[in-house]
């Protein structure tokens, strides 16, 4: 008997957990899916342009090697309160100015630079 598209839609998503794939949901704005199209097309001259799965993954990937050169980069520093090696998660000196996790965390954030 032929399976209904329920059942075979649930196979589709078993085959994917299986294989480590987990599907996200997104919401964009308009400007956001303009920059989306626009970009996939333009970093792929004369070809076709990435798919948006495909270009959300490769800045995923791009984003953790720039975090990781950060994280490395940094953590030859310590706190100017407690001493720890950066980047510190908790602190309990964080109301201090001296304290990293106090202002310190905003060298991690995610920048937009023009």
């Amino acid at each position: 008997m032929a399976k209904s598209p329920a059942e075979r839609k649930k196979d589709q998503r078993d085959r994917q957990a299986a294989a480590g794939s987990r599907k996200v949901e997104l919401t964009l704005d308009n400007q956001e899916l303009e920059m989306l199209a626009r970009n996939c097309a333009t970093r792929r001259p004369g070809r076709e342009p990435y798919e948006v799965n495909e270009y959300i993954a490769l800045l995923i990937r791009q984003d953790d090697t720039r975090a990781r050169g950060l994280i490395k980069s940094i953590s030859k520093r310590k706190c100017g309160k407690c001493g720890d090696q950066l980047p510190v998660q908790d602190c309990c000196f964080r109301k201090e100015d001296a304290c990293w996790c106090r202002l310190g965390w905003h060298e991690m954030k995610l920048k937009i630079t023009p």
